[in-house]
């Protein structure tokens, strides 16, 4: 999730104006990169364009496709709501108030295509986006985005890069500011490293405090932030595909295969005081699926309730 500054103008639910035109939302400047339909974070390598002006890559909360349907999972009979999404596959706490979320998982190896040029999607195509060998996956905790258009989170990528190369790092973001990748220099990510994130909020959601420690290479990365009026009505544990966006138009970017990502540990509080696992509170299984072709899969939740797999499916 990345901020993305365009020379000139800003995009600001999916439309461009003029510096100065809006009243609200970003700074002038700076561009707001959210669609008003997709309370959704924003995360992304910043490719020039003709004039100064950028295109990004975003992870959005596209509307859910699909009926939501009560399943009974197996491990620990818990009754669990189902959906689809274009873009997100895991777990989503909702029908409460939620003050911190915390899980670890192990980065994922990315299996990457040689390069071959080209463009990746309808934006790649027509303004020099992403190249037809770049694909793209994010592994994050965060409250928010699944009814609401707030999101706070933090997590890492398991990217390829156009020439077919791996890409690895951790990046926080709390709309409506951007997202900012952390330095891989000092913050480097490597597959097998074991990252825990969290984010938590005050009681009056006043600040938010978005935490990612990587066990493996031993360092910890922590950012509050002032804050007001957030909803805090979901908790989420993701696997995601984000979308280029630039002037009018968005488009879906090619899933990374990541193989399989576990989360686990994920434990949730709601602002009563009430904590416990992802089972403790009514919570939403989503698969990833577009055009009828699912593309990544959440297991059932262990016996615990508190760990899942995603796996890649295409």
């Amino acid at each position: 999730m990345r901020k993305l500054f365009v020379t000139g103008a800003i995009v600001f639910f999916g439309v461009v104006a003029p510096v100065g035109a809006l009243a609200t939302g970003a700074s002038a400047g700076a561009s707001v990169t959210r669609n008003a339909n997709l309370a959704a974070t924003t995360h992304s390598l910043s490719s020039a364009l003709a004039g100064s002006v950028s295109t990004t890559i975003q992870h959005l909360v596209g509307p859910l496709s699909g009926e939501r349907v009560l399943g009974v999972h197996k491990a620990g009979l818990t009754y669990t709501a189902t959906a689809q999404s274009t873009n997100w596959s895991g777990y989503v706490d909702t029908s409460d108030t939620f003050q911190t979320i915390s899980s670890s998982w192990t980065q994922p190896t990315v299996t990457c295509k040689a390069g071959s040029g080209g463009g990746g999607g309808l934006l790649g195509g027509l303004l020099g986006g992403a190249s037809g060998s770049s694909a793209y996956s994010s592994f994050w905790v965060g409250l928010d985005g699944y009814t609401s258009k707030s999101v706070e989170q933090t997590g890492t990528d398991s990217d390829c890069t156009s020439s077919g190369t791996p890409s690895y790092y951790a990046w926080y973001e709390m709309y409506p500011a951007g997202s900012i990748q952390l330095s891989t220099a000092t913050y480097p990510v490597k597959p097998g490293d074991v990252m825990t994130g969290s984010v938590t909020s005050s009681p009056s959601a006043s600040t938010f405090t978005m935490t990612l420690t990587d066990n493996t290479a031993h360092w910890v990365f922590t950012f509050t932030a002032s804050s007001s009026g957030l909803a805090r009505s979901s908790a989420e544990w993701v696997a995601e595909a984000p979308s280029e966006c630039n002037f009018l138009f968005c488009s879906q970017l090619p899933l990374a295969d990541f193989g399989t990502v576990a989360f686990s540990n994920a434990v949730v509080t709601n602002t009563a005081g009430a904590s416990g696992p992802i089972s403790k509170f009514n919570n939403v299984a989503v698969q990833m699926a577009s055009g009828g072709t699912v593309e990544a899969t959440p297991s059932f939740l262990n016996a615990a309730g508190n760990g899942f797999s995603v796996a890649w499916n295409s």
